[in-house]
């Protein structure tokens, strides 16, 4: 049978593996947060002191929600709300250090959980996936940059 659309079946089969890598990987029991201030902390992690507006529109959620959550993570210390210098109408949501710690905590926790699990294959299996990880990682970069 011959797909009239063969990038179809590999956007299935590339939201598959998405799924696959959060049930096993990512879903665990020892985080301390809501996963959408999780969310937020990682994203700020990534892309840095932002406001509220663009994380808001980055991650597809309303500027009520967003500034709920924010305001969560900020009563706890997670991040602060700093004026942006270049324009003073302007909030910057920025991480503090106990948010930058508690993202440490679960990338090293997420870290040890794979690499337990790598114990599972072969030598050639683990660079069967290290070279597959890698091509991924190309393709992605390719695609959307």
């Amino acid at each position: 049978m011959t797909l009239k659309n063969p990038g179809h079946a590999l956007s299935k089969d590339f939201l598959e593996t998405l799924m696959l890598i959060h049930v096993n990987v990512f879903r665990n029991k020892q985080l301390p947060l809501p996963l959408n201030q999780y969310v937020l902390l990682m994203f700020i992690n990534t892309e840095g002191a932002i406001t509220n507006s663009s994380a808001s529109e980055m991650l597809k959620i309303s500027k009520q929600q967003m500034s709920t959550v924010a305001e969560r993570l900020l009563e706890q210390g997670y991040i602060s709300k700093n004026t942006d210098c270049r324009d003073r109408r302007r909030c910057l949501l920025e991480l503090t250090e106990k948010g930058r710690e508690i993202i440490r905590q679960q990338n090293e926790y997420v870290r040890k959980k794979f690499e337990d699990r790598l114990q599972k294959l072969s030598g050639e299996e683990q660079q069967q996936l290290s070279e597959a990880i890698n091509c991924l990682k190309n393709s992605i970069d390719r695609m959307f940059s």
